[in-house]
């Protein structure tokens, strides 16, 4: 009896975690729902089995320090707005080690997990191959904004945000050898997985696609990959290259959109500039963008050790905006919105981490013993990547991009510790 009520939710976390994958494309509330049950799972038979190893890492005591920090700036903090989101915000660590810790105690979960995944990714390219073409997806789904497919997503333009997030696990399932699995279709759902991401139009998510890309042909190690990725980043350029001489639609979007945006005397950047001083020489990614990022100066400016509080921009923008597009929910860069918001203090973190990534990488380049390494290297050009300091990527403290975010460091933290 005893054996039938710890194997019970053993199965059921492992079923949880499989589903992971799938619940981040439909409901961002059944995700926090199952990753909330599966850290409580855990908790539970860490305390009970005294195994507190798995808090004894970097990654948790650098975690906590920063939460700590977080947590203090937040105590004095004038307008206490998204109280439970900063209380909480400790939950993503218990997520990453949670998923850590049922990788190492179920020895199929890593390959099946990273199966669940390429899942999705043939179902996004086929879904948004067909809402492309006819309009609409497999559940009805219309195209939305600038003829934009979002796939299962609706009304939310992530459809390449999340393509993005999920390509370290597609490079690692490229790499296994063992899988049983053809190498060929492999290849090419890869190649169509960063497609897809330019159909949605999203320009940030190609940009770090690629240089995700970029990254695994000039630092990994294995030269048939290499191989492999040099003529999938030639094809991606041919396809690219067709699709922007033959569509308007994507010439304006990759092209002449951000050119014009870039253009002190563009009429829509001159309209998101209005009130300046002086027009600026170097605009920031766009017009907006650049409204956003001075207001974060600003902000800075007056609050330069501990910032204005977690999550506070849009409350503190106002005081301190130059027009009327000077305020969102963030500034969408993760070092100017933690410059702003927790000072020289919060941001030395993210910098810090970001050195410490660098630094690992190039170890693993050059110490690269084996193909364990070579996996650990997928999932941390990743973090290379979605870091990149002058990429707008969302918000730092958004639920759904952090759970996105921790997720790959879960399977390196299980690789770290797999011999």
């Amino acid at each position: 009896m005893n054996i039938i009520s710890k194997k019970l939710p053993n199965d059921l976390v492992y079923l949880f975690i499989l589903s992971l994958p799938v619940l981040a494309i439909f409901s961002i509330f059944l995700l926090e729902i199952i990753l909330i049950f599966i850290s409580s799972i855990f908790l539970f038979q860490v305390l009970k089995s005294k195994e507190y190893f798995y808090f004894n890492n970097f990654f948790f005591k650098f975690f906590l320090i920063f939460y700590v920090y977080l947590l203090f700036n937040f105590v004095f903090q004038t307008d206490k707005i998204d109280t439970l989101s900063i209380i909480f915000y400790f939950r993503y660590i218990i997520y990453t080690l949670a998923i850590y810790y049922f990788l190492d105690k179920k020895e199929k979960l890593f390959i099946n997990f990273i199966k669940t995944v390429f899942f999705c990714l043939v179902l996004l390219t086929l879904d948004t191959i067909v809402q492309t073409i006819f309009g609409f997806n497999l559940i009805g789904l219309k195209l939305i904004e600038n003829n934009r497919p979002s796939s299962f997503f609706g009304d939310e333009l992530i459809l390449g945000s999340y393509i993005f997030r999920i390509l370290p696990f597609i490079f690692v399932f490229l790499l296994l050898e063992n899988d049983n699995f053809p190498k060929f279709p492999k290849v090419i759902f890869m190649l169509l997985s960063f497609v897809v991401i330019f159909l949605s139009g999203e320009r940030t998510s190609i940009l770090l696609s690629l240089l995700l890309l970029i990254t695994y042909i000039f630092l990994f190690n294995k030269r048939k990959i290499i191989k492999t990725f040099k003529y999938l980043i030639s094809i991606l350029l041919i396809i690219f290259s067709l699709l922007l001489i033959f569509s308007k639609k994507y010439q304006n979007r990759f092209i002449f959109d951000p050119l014009d945006n870039l253009s002190n005397n563009y009429k829509v950047t001159k309209d998101l500039l209005e009130d300046y001083s002086h027009e600026p020489k170097i605009i920031f990614f766009s017009g907006l963008h650049h409204n956003l990022m001075v207001t974060s100066f600003r902000i800075f400016d007056d609050n330069k050790i501990f910032g204005s509080g977690p999550r506070s921009y849009r409350t503190v923008c106002d005081k301190y905006k130059i027009n009327r597009y000077s305020c969102d929910r963030h500034p969408h860069n993760y070092y100017i919105q933690l410059l702003s918001e927790t000072g020289l203090i919060g941001v030395s973190f993210l910098i810090l981490i970001y050195i410490l990534i660098i630094k690992e990488l190039y170890l693993l380049h050059s110490q690269n013993k084996n193909s364990n390494d070579d996996l650990k290297f997928c999932f941390l050009a990743f973090y290379f990547a979605a870091l990149w300091p002058i990429i707008p990527p969302g918000n730092f403290f958004n639920n759904w991009l952090s759970i996105m975010n921790f997720l790959p460091f879960s399977f390196y933290l299980y690789l770290s510790k797999k011999k």
